[in-house]
């Protein structure tokens, strides 16, 4: 759901506000169509509280799990949709480089790949919801479907979801 924005702070460590808050308990009815029966988040504190607040809303616990996070990007200032569109894309479109952080799109593609797949593995249940990430999201869809990642990281709003199936 939608943190408070903090210029100065990592968005790494941004928090959910009121409104976070309801988009989060609203995220769980929409969810409850696919019958979640495990939960996962992102240790990010945005994406950990939604996690906590679906789980709530549903009956069931969150897991916090390593991998789950989104790309590593430094402070940035707040600025315009067109602006940020301009400063995310070349993460979609050069994956081996790093463009704002301490990970290429390929590093965070790989460690969220690896994530997913181990809570894959460690469920007999049908069905996995894993609250995290935009970016990290968007590679990975990219990389399993015929999906353009960077239109979809432009689609996506918060909170947004995406079904996919296992083969």
């Amino acid at each position: 759901a939608m943190p408070v924005r903090e210029p100065a702070v990592a968005p790494r460590h941004w928090r959910l506000g009121l409104e976070g808050e309801h988009q989060s308990r609203r995220l769980a009815s929409r969810l409850l169509a696919y019958a979640p029966l495990r939960l996962v988040a992102s240790r990010e504190p945005k994406a950990l509280m939604t996690g906590q607040l679906v789980a709530a809303e549903l009956g069931l616990t969150v897991l916090a799990v390593a991998g789950l996070e989104e790309i590593d990007r430094p402070p940035l200032p707040l600025m315009a949709k067109v602006e940020h569109e301009r400063i995310v894309a070349p993460i979609f479109a050069d994956l081996p480089t790093r463009v704002l952080g301490a990970e290429s799109g390929r590093d965070a593609l790989t460690r969220f790949s690896a994530a997913v797949d181990t809570e894959l593995a460690r469920t007999d249940a049908p069905n996995l919801v894993a609250i995290t990430h935009g970016t990290v999201i968007s590679l990975f869809v990219a990389a399993h479907n015929d999906t353009d990642g960077f239109e979809l990281w432009k689609r996506l709003a918060c909170p947004s979801f995406v079904v996919l199936n296992v083969p």
